[in-house]
């Protein structure tokens, strides 16, 4: 697979070029890219490359290397360098640990290579899940990265639209109308279809057309449904899989997308299935935002008995669509797309920008006035680094019209709030308040960060 550049490869440039650091390990669901960004960096950073130990393809004898005391780690390395026949160098050889949750006693080795001459890097996937079995602590002294699947601004990258991208950044500054706006929707659209998952990507740009990109994308949600069904995971494999498969019609919902239990199984009860949507989410393959009732901060989940008020969400836009079974072609055909229902598209808007939220790092919640939790919502607010809250409104085509968003802004002190729509760029006042509100276009959604004022 050709490589795609990372907005990750930043802080791992910083800690590759630190000496005697702590070692790191990447998490992340599978099939987001963590391995190639691994090897990447190996060949990209250290002059003599990397040594890669692959817990999935030969997990009885790269285990039987952490069988000794595990903080000797001048005889791990030598261990490793006789398995793979190659030479490690203090500094200068990356050594990748590839899915070292298959064997904690590598897990657990991290910690001992913080302040050593030797550059370890991990990677791991279900490790919110697996560390629940684990009989060893999970390790101490080690930094902590997670890699998402690609967002709209790395897919444009990927395309070679990089001038777009930073032509999106320069309008989101300034506000004023993007000459390349309907392109850069069109663009959306697409990313819509396709996701942020390497491989899809890949296979697209290979081809050209959306077949071979299909194949993937149920390749993977295979791959993810046999991971929650697996028996050994100590959950309702069944109730998993019901879940997973409820989330497009959760989300498709014309009132409140708030998930119901009732609507994954007949009868479906919180106590039965609570513990399944918590594997989901640990597994990074789900996202979950809570309802909020504060207009102010800090914001605080609401806090009921019952525990029932939030939204979940598909951790890819791709793989929502893909679970839709609509043709890409289809939907991309301006006409036909808007003869589709206006909840199906608001439903995939409303995933692909709790996406670009969760891959900023942008601790979200939806909110709901505290009238018993009556009508009104806003889709997303969240607390800037600022301790200012502010609100995000998905519309998903031209209609703008937002009452719950007003009161929002009415009853709150919020400097400013973001619509997202299919509108270009613009800033207009908020009657009754001295806030304004800054129009984004949805494709502008990966420049929401905690650090916006």
């Amino acid at each position: 697979m050709e490589y795609m550049q990372r907005k990750l490869e930043e802080p791992l440039r910083e800690w590759a070029e630190a000496s005697h650091g702590q070692p790191l390990l990447i998490q992340g669901a599978r099939r987001v890219g963590k391995t190639v960004l691994a090897e990447h960096i190996g060949n990209e950073l250290f002059a003599d490359g990397y040594v890669k130990l692959d817990f999935q393809t030969d997990l009885a004898r790269t285990s039987a290397i952490f069988d000794w005391p595990t903080d000797d780690v001048n005889g791990l390395i030598q261990r490793i360098a006789e398995y793979k026949r190659q030479p490690i160098i203090p500094e200068t050889t990356l050594v990748i640990l590839d899915e070292v949750q298959l064997c904690e006693q590598a897990l657990n080795s991290l910690r001992f290579f913080a302040n050593s001459p030797w550059r370890v890097l991990a990677t791991g996937s279900l490790l919110g899940v697996t560390t629940k079995r684990r009989s060893l602590p999970f390790p101490s002294d080690v930094r902590q990265l997670e890699l998402h699947p690609l967002d709209f601004e790395e897919y444009l990258w990927a395309l070679d639209e990089r001038a777009m991208a930073n032509d999106i950044r320069s309008h989101v500054a300034s506000g004023q109308p993007y000459i390349n706006h309907d392109r850069a929707i069109e663009l959306y659209h697409r990313y819509l279809v396709l996701g942020g998952m390497p491989r899809v990507l890949d296979t697209y740009r290979a081809t050209g057309t959306f077949q071979g990109a299909l194949e993937v994308q149920g390749e993977i949600n295979a791959t993810y449904t046999a991971d929650m069904t697996d028996p050994e995971n100590g959950i309702s494999g069944i109730a998993a899989k019901r879940i997973w498969d409820s989330l497009p019609k959760q989300l498709l919902r014309a009132s409140t997308k708030k998930f119901k239990y009732s609507e994954v199984v007949r009868g479906g009860r919180r106590e039965r299935l609570l513990e399944p949507l918590d594997w989901l989410a640990a597994a990074g393959i789900v996202t979950i935002n809570d309802l909020t009732c504060d207009n102010t901060a800090p914001l605080a989940p609401f806090n009921d008995e019952e525990g029932s008020f939030f939204k979940v969400y598909v951790a890819d836009t791709g793989l929502m669509f893909f679970k839709f079974g609509i043709a890409p072609e289809l939907f991309l055909d301006e006409g036909m797309r808007t003869s589709l229902a206006s909840d199906f598209r608001g439903a995939l808007a409303e995933n692909y920008v709790m996406q670009a939220l969760t891959a900023n790092d942008v601790q979200t919640f939806y909110w709901m006035p505290n009238e018993k939790v009556g009508n009104g919502e806003v889709d997303f607010v969240f607390q800037n680094r600022f301790a200012e809250v502010v609100p995000v409104e998905v519309k998903s085509s031209r209609n703008v019209r937002a009452k719950s968003l007003h009161r929002f802004m009415v009853e709150g002190r919020s400097p400013f709030a973001i619509r997202l729509s299919e509108l270009n760029f613009g800033i207009e006042p908020i009657a009754g308040t001295k806030a304004v509100l800054r129009s984004f276009p949805l494709y502008a959604a990966f420049c929401i960060t905690a650090d916006m004022k």
